[in-house]
C-alpha cells in the first residue's frame, strides 16, 4: 500500500530534540505528540536530531550519527518523506546534506522554513552557496512558511516555485483554562519568553520598562536563556532588578504556567519569523505588543488582537506598555480577542491535519525535479 494510502512513515528534521530550546522545537514537539495522541492520521513520525544542544564538536558527531540513522532506515526501506525545518547559518548546510542524500536515495523532502534572518543569510551567500540553496527548494517536494513574509523571501528568487509554497503559520494547544483570574491586589505581570538577546529587543524592553518604574503596580519576568547577567545588571542600574524576574529557560509545562499568570507578553524583536511565543500567548487570551517583523504583522492587527511598536523604539513601547497597565478593559479586549483568533486558525489540531495533507502529497514525488 502507498504512503498517500496507508501509513506514512515520516522523518522529522529537527535541532535540538524533544524539549529543546526554541520555537522550531516546540512546535515540533506539539506536532508529533498530536500525532501519537490522536493515533487516527495514518502517520509514523521520527524525530532526527540535527544539531543537540551541546558545542559544535558535539553537534558535528550528533549530525554524523544523524546521517548514519537516516541512511539505515533508507535502506531499509522504511522512510517515506522528510520533513526538514529551516532556520539559518549551520542549519542550512545541515539541510542541504540531508537533501543531497533524499535526492540521491529518491526519497522526496518538505522544507518548512522558519528563521527571520534567513532573507539577510541567503542574500549574503556566495556564489556557489546560493546555488546550492535554490536547488534545496526548487528539489523539495513541498516549501512550508510560516506567512506571506517567507513566501516573499523564496519567490522573489524563485518566482516559479509559487504552487509549492504553503502559508502555515504556527500553532499551539489551547489551555483548558484561558487566561488568569488575577485579583486587584496582584500587580499586573509583563512577561517576555525566548532568548535574551540583542536582536530579541530585551535592552530595549528593560529600558521601557525603566520608564514605568514610578508604577508600582507590574512585575516582569524575562523567562529564557542568552544574556541573562548583563540584562539583569541593566534592569539593577535602571532601579527595577527587584520587579524583574529571570527565571532561565522554562519547558512547555512551566511556560504555560507562567502564561497563565501573565496579563501582557512583551517581544519588541527586530527580527522574527512568527514566534511560538506570540502563538501560545494569544491561546491564553494575553494581551501582547510585539514589532512588526517577520510574519508578526500578518497575526497581530493593531489594536484589535494585540499591540504594534515601531522596531527599537523605547519610548514607543514604554507607551504601549503603560496604555495596557492603565486600562484593564483594553488589555482583556485585546486577550479575548487573540484568544478567540486562537482558536479558529492558530490550535494544533487543525494545523496538523493540514499538515498531514501536505505531507501526503509530497510522498507521492519521488523523483523530485532539479535546476536546469
Amino acid at each position: 500500500m502507498s504512503a498517500t494510502q496507508g501509513t506514512l512513515r515520516l522523518i522529522v528534521a529537527t535541532p535540538y530534540g524533544p524539549h529543546g530550546r526554541g520555537g522550531i522545537d516546540r512546535v515540533t514537539d506539539l506536532i508529533i505528540d498530536t500525532i501519537d495522541q490522536r493515533g487516527d492520521l495514518g502517520v509514523k513520525a521520527e524525530r532526527l536530531i540535527t544539531r543537540g544542544q551541546k558545542n559544535i564538536y558535539w553537534a558535528v558527531v550528533l549530525f554524523a550519527q544523524a546521517l548514519v540513522h537516516f541512511l539505515v532506515a533508507a535502506g531499509r526501506g522504511e522512510v517515506d518523506l522528510i520533513h526538514m525545518h529551516l532556520s539559518f547559518r549551520g542549519s542550512v548546510y545541515r539541510k542541504l546534506i540531508l537533501a543531497a542524500i533524499a535526492r540521491f536515495l529518491g526519497i522526496p523532502y518538505v522544507v518548512h522554513l522558519h528563521a527571520g534572518q534567513f532573507d539577510e543569510f541567503w542574500t549574503n551567500a556566495g556564489t556557489y552557496l546560493r546555488r546550492n540553496i535554490n536547488r534545496l527548494f526548487v528539489d523539495s517536494a513541498a516549501i512550508i512558511v510560516l506567512g506571506d513574509y517567507g513566501a516573499r523571501v523564496i519567490l522573489d528568487r524563485l518566482p516559479s516555485l509559487r504552487d509549492k509554497i504553503t502559508i502555515l503559520p504556527n500553532a499551539s494547544t489551547s489551555p483548558i483554562q484561558p487566561g488568569r483570574g488575577r485579583s486587584e491586589s496582584e500587580r499586573i505581570r509583563i512577561t517576555f519568553l525566548g532568548f535574551i538577546l540583542p536582536e530579541k529587543g530585551v535592552p530595549q524592553l528593560v529600558e521601557a520598562l525603566g520608564k514605568l518604574a514610578l508604577r508600582t503596580d507590574w512585575i516582569a519576568t524575562i523567562a529564557g536563556s542568552g544574556e541573562i547577567q548583563q540584562t539583569r545588571e541593566q534592569a539593577r542600574q535602571l532601579g527595577i532588578a527587584d520587579r524583574v524576574e529571570f527565571p532561565g529557560w522554562l519547558g512547555p509545562s512551566e511556560t504555560a504556567a507562567l502564561l497563565q499568570r501573565t496579563d501582557i507578553l512583551a517581544l519588541p524583536s527586530f527580527v522574527e519569523s512568527l514566534p511560538m511565543a506570540v502563538i501560545e500567548a494569544f491561546a491564553c487570551g494575553v494581551a501582547v505588543v510585539a514589532t512588526p517583523v517577520g510574519a508578526v504583522p500578518e497575526v497581530i492587527a493593531h489594536e484589535r488582537n494585540g499591540l504594534l511598536v515601531p522596531v527599537g523604539d523605547v519610548e514607543a513601547l514604554a507607551n504601549a506598555l503603560n496604555q495596557l497597565l492603565e486600562d484593564g478593559a483594553l488589555r482583556r479586549r485585546l486577550g479575548d480577542t487573540a484568544r478567540r483568533d486562537h482558536a479558529e486558525r492558530y490550535e494544533i489540531n487543525n494545523y496538523v491535519k493540514r499538515l498531514v495533507s501536505i505531507w501526503r502529497t509530497a510522498a507521492r514525488c519521488r523523483k523530485p525535479e532539479t535546476l536546469a
